[in-house]
């Protein structure tokens, strides 16, 4: 059995060849594993994988952002929470093309006696917004 983090141990699954992995089984291989699962077609694998990219510096980083512009919003969001805060200038620039908005929910009840209250954000992605047609 292995001591390293990122190398097969004898529970594991490993992807190999073009035979998927068994559902459920973990795929490794370094970044090379990373890339596969964050091009399943599974929502949950690709945005449980992100939080892992960030081990692989400035590759991890390029593939978090790449994951901004997936097709499903939840997977998205998931890289847009890990990136929001980093200092990389790179990032910065890239999230300056995102409007973000903070605003403080309070929930009352049919009394009008607070129950909750929560600050929130909500993230517009302005380039997955379809082209208006031209005349």
């Amino acid at each position: 059995m292995s001591e390293h983090q990122n190398e097969p141990r004898e529970y594991d699954a490993v992807k190999g060849g073009q035979n998927p992995p068994p559902i459920g089984a973990a795929v490794l291989g370094g970044i090379s594993g990373l890339k596969s699962r964050l091009a399943s077609p599974a929502v949950y694998v690709r945005a449980s994988a992100l939080p892992e990219a960030l081990k692989y510096g400035e590759a991890g980083l390029d593939l978090i952002i790449q994951a901004l512009d997936d097709r499903i919003m939840s997977v998205r969001f998931a890289a847009y929470l890990l990136l929001k805060d980093r200092d990389e200038e790179k990032i910065k620039q890239y999230l300056r093309n995102y409007n973000t908005s903070d605003f403080d929910v309070i929930i009352e009840d049919a009394y009008g006696e607070k129950n909750s209250s929560g600050n929130l954000f909500a993230v517009f992605f302005p380039h997955l917004m379809p082209k208006s047609p031209t005349s």
